[in-house]
């Protein structure tokens, strides 16, 4: 859907709109990213079935963005917490479960991205990883408010058009 408010500045910059989903809303914008864990460029997207965002989904969202590595960190830990915790649940193979007792900084996921809905609710979403799993969307966890609540198994997810 075609966006009439097509630009809001962030404390990471600049968002703007783009082309979503009829009835939905997104603005996208990237950011650089120096952190031991990742450094590169992060993109960051907020949909919404609102035609502006909220200025407190602008604020949660300026909060969650200005602590980014931690929540690369704490994601990847609840990730190798989850499928090690159940390995045959998200089809982890024979080769790949040694990766999951590889220090965080090794963890075998890339390419963060930061998707937000509203009411609090969003994914810290790797578009990219070793596992067969993360073929061909990726793999995600998905937050209420600061707390990671679930693994999201992508790979049977269809493409945004």
């Amino acid at each position: 859907m075609s966006n009439p408010h097509s630009s809001y500045q962030s404390s990471f910059g600049l968002l703007q709109a783009e082309a979503a989903p009829d009835n939905q809303f997104v603005w996208k914008t990237d950011f650089q990213l120096e952190h031991l864990l990742f450094s590169g460029t992060v993109p960051v997207y907020l949909l919404t079935a609102a035609e502006r965002l909220s200025p407190e989904m602008l604020r949660f969202t300026e909060e969650i963005v200005a602590c980014a590595g931690e929540y690369i960190e704490k994601s990847l830990l609840f990730i190798r917490q989850t499928l090690a915790g159940d390995p045959d649940k998200y089809n982890i193979t024979a080769a790949e479960r040694p990766w999951l007792e590889l220090p965080v900084s090794e963890f075998p996921l890339e390419f963060p991205q930061f998707t937000f809905y509203e009411s609090e609710e969003w994914l810290m979403h790797f578009a990219g990883g070793r596992f067969q799993i993360c073929d061909p969307y990726g793999i995600a966890v998905s937050y209420r408010s600061t707390v990671p609540v679930s693994v999201e198994n992508l790979e049977d997810s269809d493409p945004m058009e």
